[in-house]
């Protein structure tokens, strides 16, 4: 069974599949080194497991979009949809990257339940993972992606 080693803790992708009910996890990220942990991450193609993280035909989706106010452009944003097929994947290859990489790895697993340590405990446990997401700032002009 494949496990993603979190640093203080494991959560299996079984697990992770079970936490979505089914559903693809969506975000919107703003800030310039999240956004770029999931470009590389998703660039890698198929990786030395043999997994990929983009595979649109299972539903997943990254675009880059904007936060506006009235015609006024605040920010640019990478939205992103992934299915529970690809999710474990890119989580893995988060906490395998760099520091925005491991701490935005670590809030997705908060939002979908899980705690610190990679146990689940429902999303009712953990709400504070929800505000710490909305906070994030941040902007990237350019989003260059690759499919599976």
């Amino acid at each position: 069974m494949t496990r993603i080693h979190t640093g203080s803790g494991a959560v299996t992708y079984k697990a992770v599949r079970k936490a979505m009910d089914g559903e693809p996890y969506t975000m919107s990220l703003t800030d310039t080194d999240e956004i770029r942990a999931v470009i590389d991450a998703v660039n890698q193609g198929i990786d030395s497991h043999l997994e990929a993280c983009f595979c649109p035909q299972l539903g997943d989706r990254f675009h880059g979009g904007k936060r506006m106010a009235g015609r006024l452009t605040l920010c640019h944003t990478l939205e992103c949809s992934v299915s529970p097929e690809s999710l474990p994947v890119l989580l893995r290859r988060l906490f395998e990257g760099d520091d925005a990489g491991m701490s935005l790895a670590g809030d997705i697993l908060m939002t979908l339940g899980f705690d610190e340590h990679g146990q689940f405990v429902g999303r009712e446990a953990v709400p504070a993972a929800a505000s710490r997401l909305v906070r994030r700032g941040g902007c990237l002009d350019a989003f260059h992606l690759r499919g599976c």
